[in-house]
């Protein structure tokens, strides 16, 4: 198996398989706009369409022999150079279609690799895709040597002249630099893995808040909308891969910050999932999560299940959220989000693009923060400077007064301050 070449041509001419089950059959359309979408990220054009309905997948070839003589004819017929499925093939099943097809045949596990390799910018981003195509090719190995010995040995007498030459030798010498080169990347990820939980665990005096949601719902022109952050904010699937952190600004609250990462779609690569887990680390100890839904998206639900799937995944489904139905001056259907606004009872609907409800969101995240945290009276010794400006950096101050050389604040605090102070020697402190 060859894997995709850029080209300097606009795009790479493709045929695109769609294999829905009869039962979701209404999903169709939906797939095939979505994938189409992905396609176009990665500079491919779609230049035919094949849908099958595929309830019990054939086991050599996912869509059965005709089928895939059927797609044959439309590479020829079209021109197309590349084959990509919806669904995820087993190294048996792609090599098999490529000998019929005779082109390249891709599965959608690899196409949501690719998008993210080449929207990688930061070090962390790119070692972690790497380390997923790394993990995705382990198993395909054998399949791109045979193919290589069969061109050739011609076959060689009785057709199995392959099976002992050049190609299965070069298979384990692969194998072995493949796992030597996994490990590698496990190492790297690693590392930046403790620096990265290092600086997330630095801001445990701040409230964190996180950005979740389905690839293009909105998150950055939302980041963009409650902070100065300035985030590349594009109409494309996964124009995010990379986790940017600025502070929250709030009326009544400080020490609040927003982070905003990488989308999520459904089936996301488990292989993904796991490269990325340091970067998602954002969303697992966030205090708070937006979840943002594409208001102008009839698959609302079906992209909810699909970010609360990767949200459980990842450990993070216990986080306290509120659902933020984004673009609502053109919400595909209004009594559609009245209804999901009723079972997400803690949700807010917005314009992160008009502004229209960003005061909305701001007060509901200032609700939360109300919730956790507590009035107290705290007595302390004046002279205690050090003490004095950790309280001020980390406690909204209401009152202040002093009795001798004794300091008394009335102070609000959230959960983790109240238990640094009634831990602290020396330390007065009561709830009011």
């Amino acid at each position: 198996m060859k894997q995709p070449v850029q080209t300097s041509r606009d795009s790479v001419p493709s045929v695109l398989v769609i294999t829905t089950p009869t039962a979701r059959k209404t999903e169709e359309e939906d797939r095939a706009k979505e994938m189409t979408s992905l396609l176009d990220t990665a500079r491919r054009s779609v230049v035919g369409q094949v849908l099958q309905h595929c309830d019990r997948p054939v086991g050599a070839t996912y869509i059965g022999t005709g089928k895939v003589e059927e797609i044959a004819r439309l590479v020829v017929e079209r021109g197309a150079e590349e084959i990509y499925f919806d669904c995820s093939l087993s190294p048996r099943q792609q090599g098999n279609i490529q000998d019929v097809v005779k082109c390249a045949v891709y599965d959608y596990e690899w196409l949501i690799l690719e998008i993210f390799a080449s929207g990688a910018r930061t070090e962390e981003a790119r070692l972690a895709v790497e380390l997923a195509r790394a993990e995705y090719l382990k198993g395909r190995l054998r399949r791109m040597w045979t193919h290589l010995d069969r061109q050739r040995a011609g076959g060689g007498p009785g057709g199995s002249g392959f099976l002992t030459g050049t190609g299965e030798k070069q298979i384990e010498v692969d194998r072995r630099l493949v796992r030597e080169r996994i490990q590698n990347l496990k190492d790297k990820l690693e590392h930046i893995s403790g620096r990265r939980e290092r600086v997330v665990a630095g801001r445990n005096e701040c409230f964190k808040v996180a950005l979740v949601g389905y690839t293009n719902s909105g998150k950055s022109t939302l980041m963009n909308a409650l902070t100065a952050a300035g985030v590349l904010a594009e109409d494309r699937l996964f124009a995010t891969l990379d986790t940017r952190t600025a502070r929250l600004p709030l009326d009544r609250h400080h020490n609040v910050v927003l982070s905003d990462t990488v989308g999520f779609i459904r089936d996301l690569p488990h292989g993904l999932i796991a490269s990325f887990h340091a970067t998602l680390s954002e969303v697992r100890e966030a205090d708070l999560l937006l979840h943002v839904v594409d208001s102008a998206s009839h698959a609302m639900e079906q992209q909810i299940a699909a970010v609360e799937d990767v949200l459980k995944q990842i450990g993070a489904d216990e986080v306290p959220a509120i659902v933020v139905f984004n673009k609502s001056d053109r919400a595909y259907s209004r009594t559609l989000v009245g209804s999901f606004k009723k079972r997400y009872r803690n949700s807010v609907s917005l314009s992160a693009l008009t502004g229209a409800g960003i005061g909305d969101l701001q007060e509901a995240i200032s609700q939360v923060i109300d919730r956790r945290q507590a009035r107290l009276i705290v007595r302390f010794s004046a002279g205690d400077g050090a003490l004095s400006a950790f309280i001020r950096r980390r406690a909204r101050i209401e009152e202040e007064q002093y009795e001798g050389e004794e300091a008394i604040l009335t102070i609000v605090a959230d959960e983790a301050l109240q238990a640094e102070l009634k831990a602290h020697p020396g330390m007065s402190v009561v709830a009011v």
